[in-house]
């Protein structure tokens, strides 16, 4: 179903019909649990049963209203112009099974563990239930299933600049350890990279910043703003955010920071950009220039767990409900067809009744699909159905959210050669890539994307300029054949299972259940940890282990990978 399918039920301001998804616009852009056991005696029920009705009858209301404008379909993939899709000859194709299914009709499934500290830390729920109006039976999220859960020892970075946390050092070619964490005998349980900074949350809830302050996006202790700091320092949260309860996980985007609660509410701080410059149309991102503030109160609405792109966030609550919050230039945050000049209410919400994104569509009636899991990253958001879908909305400019992309022809490309494509899916629409048929735990990336399979398995899709694949075949830029690939890719890691992923523009790191780490891509700063010297070919085709002195003893269980920078969680080795 294509994003046209969908029902745009915000209010927004009428916009010019400007195009700015070209690629070469968004690479202008791209620049500059604890574990625990679910206490299910204390979940309230009737309470749930009562919200999920309430929240459905005021979709209903906005289905009554646009009905009319709602043109009959049926879930299949996707018409995405008048030609023909591009087809591309893959080194190891993959089928990629769409399940169109009768609407209402689910699939059971088992459930999945966490088995590992990411950086979007991703692990998907278990049986579903059935997409239609009916709940038959109530399934309720928790923060459990999604938080981080294994404690390490070490944190180890490398790349360049004051986001790597070592002082009076601003460039590592390969992973080093971070001292501050072991003088202070703290346990860290996750990091994050983010595009000026870094984050780590430890076991009892505290983070530690180091980076570029700008405009409140590291207000650690004695940093100055719009100053910087090379050092990791804690972030200090007022007597009312502690309130909010202990932060057990954390988000980053190009220059802001999210955490969430354990009692399910979210916080923010740092700025959000889009291609005018910083966004800040509303009070609340005002308030999060100047100190953390609360996003989405748990009174109002509990939420289980966060993904961040460059500039938005997105949010699953209790109920399987998704909220997008931030920038939506690029159709990221799937909540309206007008992103030039949406009203401020639908960017930030303290509520969140006006950031939640229904997944509502009609095959002849009207039919809701709760969701299980969401990953965001770049520009895009995707969402994992209880029905075992996928569906993606943001920038899919090079079919990395597995919607096929029109060919370039003359009836789209200008005389001077524009591209003329709509590029962004501004709604909710089915990625047939992702099928019906696997459970995917982890999925990174900006132009391109390395997915996980809750069986260990690794794929990789979108462009592959630079190999950032990971499959070894693009032989430059006269390659045709292999600059791009729009169904999944099987990526073997010598023959391990993967515990984890992490990627960004052109780079991509994973770590095995053995606590082993690979990259590949293209290393600009020495971000892929491989020690790559000024002289050496920065382009790494295929999956390459991360080895350093620093992690003598010690197992990989979690990466966060930059554009200039990447974070390694590392514990002691058992051995």
């Amino acid at each position: 179903m294509s994003s046209s399918d969908r029902m745009d039920t915000s209010e927004v301001e009428v916009q010019s019909d400007e195009r700015p998804g070209s690629s070469a616009a968004v690479a202008a852009q791209n620049k500059p649990k604890q574990s625990s056991e679910v206490d299910v005696n204390n979940i309230d029920e009737e309470r749930v049963e009562t919200e999920v009705e309430e929240k459905l009858e005021k979709i209903d209301v906005a289905a009554d209203e646009a009905e009319d404008a709602v043109v009959d379909m049926a879930p299949k993939t996707p018409r995405r112009g008048r030609g023909a899709p591009k087809k591309i000859t893959a080194a190891s194709p993959r089928e990629t099974a769409v399940t169109p299914g009768k609407a209402g009709r689910g699939r059971k499934r088992k459930p999945s563990v966490t088995e590992s500290a990411n950086t979007t830390v991703n692990s998907t729920f278990g049986e579903h239930k059935t997409p239609g109006r009916k709940v038959q039976k109530l399934q309720v999220l928790t923060y459990q299933q999604f938080a981080p859960s294994i404690v390490g020892d070490r944190v180890l970075s490398c790349g360049e600049g004051e986001s790597l946390g070592h002082p009076g050092r601003t460039t590592t070619k390969k992973p080093r350890r971070v001292d501050i964490f072991e003088e202070l005998n703290v346990k860290p349980i996750q990091v994050v990279a983010g595009g000026v900074h870094s984050a780590v949350l430890t076991d009892d809830g505290q983070v530690f910043m180091c980076g570029i302050n700008e405009k409140g996006t590291v207000p650690a202790e004695g940093v100055e703003r719009e100053g910087s700091t090379d050092e990791f320092a804690k972030v200090p949260f007022s007597e009312d955010l502690q309130k909010e309860g202990k932060i057990i996980m954390i988000a980053a985007g190009a220059s802001f920071t999210a955490g969430l609660t354990d009692q399910g509410t979210v916080i923010a701080w740092g700025n959000l950009r889009n291609s005018n410059g910083n966004v800040d149309v509303h009070p609340l991102l005002h308030k999060m220039q100047e100190q953390p503030a609360v996003i989405v109160h748990h009174n109002k609405r509990k939420i289980v767990k966060i993904a961040a792109g460059e500039n938005h966030l997105v949010m699953l609550d209790e109920l399987g409900q998704i909220l997008t919050f931030g920038d939506g230039e690029m159709g990221q945050l799937g909540r309206s067809v007008r992103t030039k000049t949406i009203r401020s209410k639908f960017m930030c919400d303290e509520s969140g009744e006006h950031l939640v994104v229904p997944l509502r569509f009609r095959q002849k009636k009207f039919y809701d699909v709760n969701a299980k899991n969401v990953f965001a990253s770049g520009f895009w958001t995707i969402v994992h159905g209880e029905d075992g879908k996928y569906y993606a909305f943001g920038l899919n400019n090079f079919g990395q959210l597995g919607i096929k992309v029109d060919e370039a022809n003359n009836d789209n490309v200008g005389p001077d050669g524009q591209d003329n494509r709509e590029l962004r899916v501004f709604l909710p629409a089915e990625a047939p890539a992702f099928g019906a048929e696997d459970t995917f735990t982890s999925i990174e990336g900006v132009q391109h994307v390395v997915v996980r399979t809750e069986n260990g398995e690794v794929f990789t899709m979108g462009k592959n300029t630079d190999n950032a694949l990971g499959l070894g075949n693009w032989q430059g830029k006269d390659d045709q054949q292999h600059w791009l690939y729009d169904s999944l890719q099987k990526l073997d890691i010598d023959g391990k299972k993967v515990a984890g992923v992490s990627a960004k523009l052109a780079t991509s790191v994973v770590w095995t259940e053995d606590g082993e780490a690979y990259a590949w891509g293209f290393d600009t700063t020495g971000q892929l940890g491989l020690g790559l010297k000024d002289d050496d070919d920065k382009m790494v085709p295929t999956p390459e282990q991360i080895t350093s002195a620093h992690l003598d003893g010690f197992s990989i269980i979690g990466a966060s990978v930059s554009d200039q920078h990447t974070l390694i969680l590392a514990k002691k080795s058992e051995k």
